[in-house]
C-alpha cells in the first residue's frame, strides 16, 4: 500500500532560531525498510519525534493504513508508531521489567507479553547470555540499544522509527540488528524508518531519504 504511513507537514527551528526544515512530510509504503540521512544538526531526530507524535505539531495530518488520527487520538498513534530514541533509555529495574512495561498501559489493547518470544529476540540480538533479572542500568550503551530494539520488535507496532539504532555496536551486532529491522519491516502491514550514519547498509534500504537545506529528498 503506497502511503501506508503518512504524516506532516512539519516545520522546525533550532534553539538558536535557525530553520531546520519547513513543510516536510513523510510517506512510507507498507513492508518497506527506509533510511534517513543528512548532516549533523539538520533535524533528523526532531523529525522522527514529530512523526511519532512526541512534539506538538499544529496543522500536521497523520494517517496509517488509511485511517486518519486526530490530535485526540495521539495516544493510540504513539502505540502504533514507536520511536526508538537515540540514547536508548532504560528504566530502573531488570531486563524483564524493561521489556514488560509497555503492556501495562491501556493502549496495549490485546497485546500480551510473551516471555518465550522475548527470550528468542534477546538471543537474536546477541543478548541471550543476559539474565532476565539482570539490572538494566548496568547494561552497556550497545546492550541498551539492542534491548530497545528487542522491546520494539516484541511490541510489534505498525511502524518503527529508529534513531541511530546501531550506536555503540560492533560489526557483528550491527548486522544482527539490521537483520532484525529488515525482517520486521518486510512483514505485511509494517514499516521501518532508520536514521543511520553507517553507509555500508544503504544498499539494503527499499527507500532512502536525505534531509538537507530544510528539505526532505527521496532518492
Amino acid at each position: 500500500m503506497e502511503n501506508f504511513f503518512r504524516c506532516g507537514p512539519f516545520s522546525a527551528t533550532s534553539k538558536d532560531q535557525r530553520v531546520l526544515f519547513e513543510d516536510v512530510a513523510l510517506y512510507l509504503p507498507a513492508s518497506a525498510f527506509a533510511m534517513l540521512s543528512g548532516p549533523s544538526g539538520c533535524g533528523k531526530s526532531t523529525l522522527l519525534k514529530m512523526a511519532a507524535g512526541l512534539v506538538h505539531t499544529p496543522g500536521a495530518r497523520r494517517e496509517l493504513a488509511g485511517t486518519r488520527f486526530t490530535d485526540e487520538m495521539l495516544p493510540v498513534w504513539r502505540s502504533r508508531v514507536l520511536l526508538m530514541m537515540q540514547d536508548a533509555p532504560v528504566l530502573t529495574g531488570d531486563v524483564e521489567a524493561n521489556l514488560h512495561f509497555p503492556y501495562r498501559f491501556a493502549n496495549a489493547g490485546t497485546r500480551c507479553f510473551d516471555m518465550d518470544q522475548a527470550r528468542s529476540l534477546l538471543d537474536r540480538a546477541g543478548l541471550g547470555h543476559i539474565a532476565m533479572d539482570h539490572d538494566a542500568l548496568q547494561l552497556s550503551g550497545g546492550e541498551r540499544h539492542r534491548l530497545a530494539l528487542v522491546r520494539a520488535v516484541l511490541w510489534s507496532p505498525d511502524v518503527i522509527l529508529a534513531d541511530e539504532p546501531l550506536s555503540g555496536l560492533d560489526s557483528v551486532n550491527s548486522l544482527r540488528c539490521v537483520d532484525m529491522l529488515l525482517e520486521f519491516a518486510h512483514r505485511p502491514g509494517r514499516a521501518v524508518l532508520c536514521v543511520m550514519h553507517e553507509t555500508g547498509y544503504n544498499s539494503m534500504a527499499d527507500i532512502s531519504f536525505k534531509l538537507e537545506q530544510g528539505e526532505l529528498v527521496r532518492y
